[in-house]
Protein backbone atom coordinates (compact mmCIF):
# COMPACT_ATOMS: atom_id res chain seq x y z
CA UNK A 1 0.00 0.00 0.00
CA UNK A 2 1.23 3.63 -1.21
CA UNK A 3 2.13 5.50 2.59
CA UNK A 4 -0.39 8.47 2.32
CA UNK A 5 2.94 11.32 2.91
CA UNK A 6 4.23 10.10 -0.65
CA UNK A 7 3.54 12.29 -3.38
CA UNK A 8 0.84 10.80 -5.98
CA UNK A 9 -0.23 11.70 -9.55
CA UNK A 10 -3.87 11.59 -9.32
CA UNK A 11 -6.04 11.73 -12.71
CA UNK A 12 -9.86 11.35 -13.26
CA UNK A 13 -10.79 10.05 -16.13
CA UNK A 14 -14.72 11.13 -17.53
CA UNK A 15 -16.38 14.15 -18.19
CA UNK A 16 -19.06 16.33 -16.03
CA UNK A 17 -21.88 14.51 -17.72
CA UNK A 18 -21.72 11.27 -15.57
CA UNK A 19 -22.89 12.53 -11.77
CA UNK A 20 -20.57 9.50 -10.47
CA UNK A 21 -17.71 11.73 -12.13
CA UNK A 22 -18.91 14.71 -10.38
CA UNK A 23 -18.91 13.07 -6.82
CA UNK A 24 -15.57 11.96 -7.34
CA UNK A 25 -14.88 15.42 -8.57
CA UNK A 26 -16.40 17.05 -5.70
CA UNK A 27 -14.45 14.74 -3.08
CA UNK A 28 -11.26 15.42 -4.07
CA UNK A 29 -11.94 19.09 -3.93
CA UNK A 30 -13.16 19.01 -0.22
CA UNK A 31 -9.79 16.74 0.56
CA UNK A 32 -7.62 19.46 -1.00
CA UNK A 33 -5.90 17.13 -3.53
CA UNK A 34 -4.55 18.05 -6.95
CA UNK A 35 -6.00 16.03 -9.29
CA UNK A 36 -5.64 16.39 -13.66
CA UNK A 37 -9.19 16.01 -15.36
CA UNK A 38 -9.27 13.20 -18.07
CA UNK A 39 -11.48 13.70 -21.26
CA UNK A 40 -13.00 9.89 -21.32
CA UNK A 41 -16.57 8.26 -22.43
CA UNK A 42 -18.09 4.74 -21.75
CA UNK A 43 -16.66 2.51 -24.02
CA UNK A 44 -16.13 -1.44 -24.59
CA UNK A 45 -13.06 -0.94 -25.95
CA UNK A 46 -10.35 -3.64 -24.81
CA UNK A 47 -7.98 -1.17 -23.49
CA UNK A 48 -10.73 0.99 -21.76
CA UNK A 49 -11.98 -2.43 -20.04
CA UNK A 50 -8.21 -3.00 -18.62
CA UNK A 51 -8.63 0.16 -16.54
CA UNK A 52 -12.64 -0.19 -15.68
CA UNK A 53 -13.68 -3.93 -16.24
CA UNK A 54 -17.61 -2.16 -16.53
CA UNK A 55 -16.39 -0.05 -19.29
CA UNK A 56 -18.21 2.73 -17.34
CA UNK A 57 -17.01 6.64 -16.21
CA UNK A 58 -15.59 7.67 -14.07
CA UNK A 59 -12.01 6.07 -13.09
CA UNK A 60 -10.13 7.55 -10.75
CA UNK A 61 -6.07 6.85 -11.35
CA UNK A 62 -3.59 7.13 -8.39
CA UNK A 63 0.17 6.79 -9.53
CA UNK A 64 -0.83 4.87 -12.55
CA UNK A 65 -3.55 2.18 -10.68
CA UNK A 66 -7.03 2.82 -11.86
CA UNK A 67 -9.53 2.62 -9.31
CA UNK A 68 -13.56 1.88 -10.38
CA UNK A 69 -16.62 1.40 -9.36
CA UNK A 70 -17.48 5.51 -7.39
CA UNK A 71 -18.16 4.62 -4.04
CA UNK A 72 -15.65 2.12 -2.77
CA UNK A 73 -13.27 4.95 -4.60
CA UNK A 74 -14.34 7.16 -2.52
CA UNK A 75 -13.88 5.35 0.59
CA UNK A 76 -10.53 3.90 -0.47
CA UNK A 77 -9.43 7.81 -0.93
CA UNK A 78 -10.07 7.94 2.82
CA UNK A 79 -8.13 5.03 3.79
CA UNK A 80 -5.37 6.44 1.82
CA UNK A 81 -5.27 10.06 2.71
CA UNK A 82 -6.49 10.21 6.75
CA UNK A 83 -5.52 13.67 6.88
CA UNK A 84 -7.46 15.38 4.59
CA UNK A 85 -11.52 15.63 5.49
CA UNK A 86 -12.81 12.26 6.32
CA UNK A 87 -16.06 11.41 3.87
CA UNK A 88 -17.29 9.52 5.97
CA UNK A 89 -18.05 9.65 10.35
CA UNK A 90 -16.25 8.02 12.66
CA UNK A 91 -19.28 6.52 14.63
CA UNK A 92 -20.89 3.34 13.18
CA UNK A 93 -24.43 4.57 13.45
CA UNK A 94 -23.78 8.17 11.42
CA UNK A 95 -21.61 5.90 8.79
CA UNK A 96 -24.48 3.48 8.39
CA UNK A 97 -26.50 6.58 7.55
CA UNK A 98 -24.18 7.82 5.33
CA UNK A 99 -24.56 4.45 3.31
CA UNK A 100 -28.27 4.66 3.72
CA UNK A 101 -28.88 7.93 2.11
CA UNK A 102 -26.42 6.97 -0.72
CA UNK A 103 -28.13 3.82 -1.40
CA UNK A 104 -31.47 5.84 -1.20
CA UNK A 105 -30.57 8.16 -3.94
CA UNK A 106 -28.54 5.43 -6.22
CA UNK A 107 -31.10 2.16 -6.23
CA UNK A 108 -34.51 4.64 -6.00
CA UNK A 109 -34.19 8.22 -7.47
CA UNK A 110 -31.01 7.90 -9.79
CA UNK A 111 -32.08 3.93 -11.15
CA UNK A 112 -35.54 4.48 -12.06
CA UNK A 113 -34.84 8.28 -13.66
CA UNK A 114 -32.26 6.71 -15.66
CA UNK A 115 -34.66 4.65 -17.52
CA UNK A 116 -37.08 7.33 -18.49
CA UNK A 117 -33.22 8.20 -20.53
CA UNK A 118 -32.76 4.36 -21.82
CA UNK A 119 -36.47 3.55 -22.73
CA UNK A 120 -37.53 7.38 -24.16
CA UNK A 121 -38.61 6.73 -27.80
CA UNK A 122 -37.69 9.67 -29.85
CA UNK A 123 -40.69 9.27 -32.09
CA UNK A 124 -43.16 8.11 -29.67
CA UNK A 125 -42.42 10.31 -26.23
CA UNK A 126 -42.44 8.35 -23.14
CA UNK A 127 -44.86 5.81 -22.36
CA UNK A 128 -47.57 6.45 -19.64
CA UNK A 129 -46.49 2.63 -17.96
CA UNK A 130 -42.76 3.60 -17.93
CA UNK A 131 -44.25 7.05 -16.24
CA UNK A 132 -46.21 5.50 -13.79
CA UNK A 133 -43.43 2.94 -12.91
CA UNK A 134 -40.79 5.83 -12.18
CA UNK A 135 -43.05 7.68 -10.37
CA UNK A 136 -44.04 5.35 -8.01
CA UNK A 137 -40.30 4.24 -7.13
CA UNK A 138 -39.03 7.97 -7.26
CA UNK A 139 -42.04 8.92 -4.38
CA UNK A 140 -40.84 5.77 -2.29
CA UNK A 141 -37.36 6.99 -2.51
CA UNK A 142 -38.02 10.76 -2.24
CA UNK A 143 -40.65 9.74 1.60
CA UNK A 144 -37.72 7.14 2.17
CA UNK A 145 -35.31 10.06 2.25
CA UNK A 146 -37.56 12.54 4.19
CA UNK A 147 -37.56 10.03 6.79
CA UNK A 148 -33.74 9.88 7.09
CA UNK A 149 -31.69 12.94 6.15
CA UNK A 150 -30.69 15.73 8.71
CA UNK A 151 -29.81 18.70 6.79
CA UNK A 152 -27.94 20.38 9.77
CA UNK A 153 -26.48 21.39 8.30
CA UNK A 154 -25.25 18.58 5.69
CA UNK A 155 -27.85 15.83 4.65
CA UNK A 156 -26.20 13.15 7.20
CA UNK A 157 -25.72 15.66 10.61
CA UNK A 158 -22.82 18.09 10.99
CA UNK A 159 -20.56 16.60 8.98
CA UNK A 160 -19.92 17.29 5.08
CA UNK A 161 -20.11 13.27 3.97
CA UNK A 162 -19.97 11.38 0.82
CA UNK A 163 -23.82 11.41 1.15
CA UNK A 164 -22.87 15.04 0.42
CA UNK A 165 -21.16 13.91 -3.04
CA UNK A 166 -24.00 11.65 -3.78
CA UNK A 167 -26.96 14.30 -3.19
CA UNK A 168 -25.70 17.70 -4.43
CA UNK A 169 -24.25 15.51 -7.44
CA UNK A 170 -27.73 13.76 -8.19
CA UNK A 171 -30.48 15.10 -7.04
CA UNK A 172 -30.23 18.82 -9.31
CA UNK A 173 -30.08 17.14 -12.80
CA UNK A 174 -32.03 14.30 -12.21
CA UNK A 175 -34.64 16.53 -11.17
CA UNK A 176 -34.10 18.36 -14.41
CA UNK A 177 -34.44 14.75 -15.87
CA UNK A 178 -37.55 13.90 -14.39
CA UNK A 179 -39.22 17.17 -15.59
CA UNK A 180 -37.94 16.92 -19.01
CA UNK A 181 -39.78 13.45 -19.79
CA UNK A 182 -42.56 13.59 -17.13
CA UNK A 183 -43.61 17.40 -17.39
CA UNK A 184 -43.34 17.26 -13.50
CA UNK A 185 -40.54 17.19 -11.21
CA UNK A 186 -40.37 13.84 -9.08
CA UNK A 187 -37.87 15.14 -6.49
CA UNK A 188 -39.95 18.30 -5.99
CA UNK A 189 -41.14 16.44 -2.67
CA UNK A 190 -37.52 16.18 -1.07
CA UNK A 191 -37.85 18.80 1.98
CA UNK A 192 -35.54 21.13 2.67
CA UNK A 193 -33.51 20.57 -0.27
CA UNK A 194 -33.48 23.85 -1.90
CA UNK A 195 -32.25 25.73 1.09
CA UNK A 196 -29.49 22.90 1.24
CA UNK A 197 -28.38 23.01 -1.96
CA UNK A 198 -28.18 26.77 -1.91
CA UNK A 199 -26.21 26.73 1.27
CA UNK A 200 -23.62 24.24 -0.77
CA UNK A 201 -23.22 26.80 -3.65
CA UNK A 202 -21.91 29.20 -1.40
CA UNK A 203 -18.62 26.95 -1.80
CA UNK A 204 -17.65 28.19 -5.46
CA UNK A 205 -15.76 24.82 -6.50
CA UNK A 206 -19.47 23.35 -5.75
CA UNK A 207 -21.02 25.63 -7.85
CA UNK A 208 -18.19 25.06 -10.53
CA UNK A 209 -19.16 21.37 -9.92
CA UNK A 210 -22.71 21.85 -10.56
CA UNK A 211 -22.63 24.64 -13.52
CA UNK A 212 -19.98 22.19 -15.37
CA UNK A 213 -23.20 19.17 -15.19
CA UNK A 214 -25.84 21.34 -16.56
CA UNK A 215 -23.40 22.57 -19.14
CA UNK A 216 -22.45 19.03 -20.68
CA UNK A 217 -26.48 18.26 -20.08
CA UNK A 218 -27.67 21.33 -22.31
CA UNK A 219 -24.59 20.35 -25.22
CA UNK A 220 -26.13 16.80 -25.00
CA UNK A 221 -29.43 17.81 -25.78
CA UNK A 222 -28.26 19.93 -28.60
CA UNK A 223 -26.52 17.35 -29.76
CA UNK A 224 -30.04 15.18 -29.79
CA UNK A 225 -31.62 17.92 -31.51
CA UNK A 226 -33.70 18.39 -28.55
Amino acid sequence: MVRSGSPRVLRLHGFPISNYYNRIKMALKLKGLAFEEVRAAPSRDADYLKINPLGVIPTLEIDGRFLAETHPTLEYLDEIYPETTPLMPKDPVDRHRVRQIVNYIDIHIDKPIRLLRDFHNLNEGTSDALKKLVLKEVAQGVESLNRTVKFSPYIAGNEITLADCAAYCTVPWFAELGLRHLGVDPLAGLAGFTEYKAFLDQNPDFAEIHAAAFKSIKRAKKFAGK
